[in-house]
């Protein structure tokens, strides 16, 4: 009798747990153990979206300004590429929602993948959750107790949001249908986790393909407001803007295809739980060869296995990113032409031209998706070492400062080439509308350095804090996007890397703070090793 058919039987006997058995426990043992990361999810979008409506409100505080900024914005494909169409941009809620658009459309869609992952298939993969399914629980109830944080916490979220939009006098209906909506984002997304987890065996598995399908969303919605087309119903992104809440013609119906569409991955997601045996799949990995080289049996070989997928899929993910926003190079240059006030905001943060602000905002994109890839290199070495792998590892002689070495020369060369593939795209497909575009791309490659630095450091000195390293890559992006906007003191500015490299390819490449990216890169990677090499790795 398989594993499978034995849960059925005992599902079906008098007294026995259903499916659903122990839901309450395990609900209980997850925020017990793990309330940290939802809490940090909640209160740091909460936070930030606070802080950016109360610097618009400072900002635009008069109907004419409020004016302004949409006669600015409201024609500019730059702005419709990254943060989607500002519908109701005359408003205080409108120009928050256009402000915050970027972040919202990849932080909220990562809070509901990953509280749904981390609780499941990683605590699967390691086999916590064959130890929970020990005492009397039910298959689904460790699926419906991570789906029901990650929605609460996409509410709660939503609720913030709301409630900040109200205590700044803004129309009680609209920020409630902007808050729903938002909800509705992460119920979305925390859905998929529910799907893809059981397709594939492994956690990062199902954090690789959600960030895959955040990419594709984040594409057809571009493609889609850009061109004034279809391809944006294709994104969950969209469904949310579509509700356009601060505009005069405000609609609830898209919340309806976010609904049913989070509804129907849960659904088939939770039927597939109880399909399938504990610790497989839908689709099986597949075996490996019975002998390796000798090259892969190296520490360089090891890493470069462990690493390449990721590599790969954020190397592609980057060329089409910089292929579909080079090819708006020319709306750029048309918008400008037919709105001159386009320019001055364009080319703001830079001495260049609207153009080459353009492509500073694209080359952040990119920069930000190196620093994701080696946010997971950082996250799979630490699961190396907390699933006892590498235990068994250095056991054979391997020098603990060459195991880590190897695994963050590979991570970085990869994020390198995430920066510099999608750079060249990029050139390629803008043209001759912006220059310097590699040289720019290859100049932020220190403030990538100074990031996976410290993703060595805390694994290194502070392994238990690894995860930090997310956190770290939220605040760059937040002080990168919003900073400016917030009207924060420089030394807060200071603190992100990116900022030292300057506004590129606008403005000059200075070497002396290149050089000093570089030094600081180099002595939080060296103290990193001599942590890793002077702690305790645990069995």
């Amino acid at each position: 009798m398989t594993h499978a058919t034995t849960e059925r039987a005992e599902a079906a006997a008098p007294g026995a747990p259903g499916s659903r058995g122990g839901f309450g426990t395990v609900l209980r043992v997850q925020l017990r153990t793990g309330w940290a990361a939802p809490v940090i999810w909640v209160v740091s979008l909460i936070a930030g979206y606070a802080a950016t409506v109360g610097a618009i409100d400072g900002l635009y505080g008069t109907p004419e300004q409020l004016a302004t900024y949409q006669a600015t914005v409201g024609s500019d494909p730059a702005m419709a590429a990254i943060n989607g169409t500002p519908y109701g941009a005359d408003t205080l809620g409108g120009v928050v929602s256009n402000e915050f658009g970027f972040i919202s459309a990849i932080a909220i869609p990562l809070m509901g993948l990953l509280l749904v992952a981390r609780q499941t298939r990683a605590l699967e993969e390691v086999g916590l959750l064959e130890l929970l399914r020990s005492r009397s629980v039910g298959a689904h109830a460790p699926w419906m107790a991570a789906l029901l944080t990650a929605v609460f916490s996409s509410a709660l979220v939503g609720v913030g949001m709301a409630v900040t939009l109200i205590a700044y006098d803004v129309d009680a209906a609209d920020a409630w249908l902007y808050g729903t909506s938002m909800t509705l984002l992460g119920c979305v997304f925390a859905g998929l986790a529910v799907f893809v987890g059981q397709l594939v065996l492994r956690a990062r598995g199902v954090s690789s393909i959600g960030v895959l399908v955040i990419g594709f969303a984040y594409v057809t919605r571009a493609i889609g407001d850009v061109r004034d087309s279809w391809w944006k119903w294709l994104s969950p992104l969209a469904w949310q803007q579509e509700t356009r809440p601060f505009a005069d013609d405000a609609r609830v119906w898209p919340l309806a295809i976010s609904f049913g569409v989070a509804l129907a991955f849960a659904v088939v997601g939770l039927v597939l739980v109880g399909r399938r045996d504990l610790g497989s799949a839908v689709f099986a990995a597949r075996p490996g060869r019975t002998r390796a080289s000798s090259f892969a049996g190296t520490a360089l070989g090891l890493a470069l296995r462990a690493h390449s997928a990721t590599v790969l899929a954020w190397s592609v993910g980057a060329a089409a990113i910089s292929g579909v926003f080079g090819a708006f190079t020319d709306d750029i240059a048309d918008a400008v032409a037919a709105n001159p006030a386009l320019e001055g905001m364009l080319g703001g943060s830079g001495s260049g031209s609207a153009n080459d602000a353009y492509a500073e905002m694209v080359l952040l994109i990119l920069v930000f998706m190196a620093m994701g890839c080696l946010g997971q290199a950082v996250g799979r070495m630490r699961e190396e070492e907390t699933s006892g792998r590498l235990e068994t590892t250095l056991a054979r002689s391997e020098s603990r400062v060459w195991w880590m070495a190897a695994h963050g020369l590979v991570a970085m060369a990869g994020a390198a080439l995430i920066v510099l593939v999608g750079s060249a795209v990029l050139a390629w497909s803008a043209g001759d509308e912006t220059h310097g575009v590699v040289a720019a791309g290859f100049a932020y490659l220190a403030a990538v350095l100074v990031f996976g630095a410290l993703g060595l450091l805390l694994l290194g000195v502070l392994p238990r804090f690894t995860a930090a390293i997310w956190a770290v890559l939220g605040v760059i992006v937040f002080l990168a996007l919003l900073g400016s906007t917030l009207s924060l003191p420089d030394w807060v500015l200071a603190l992100s890397p990116v900022q030292a490299v300057g506004h590129l390819p606008g403005e000059d490449v200075s070497a002396s703070a290149e050089w000093a990216l570089v030094g600081i890169a180099a002595v939080l990677a060296a103290v990193g090793l001599v942590g890793f090499r002077r702690r305790d790795i645990p069995s």
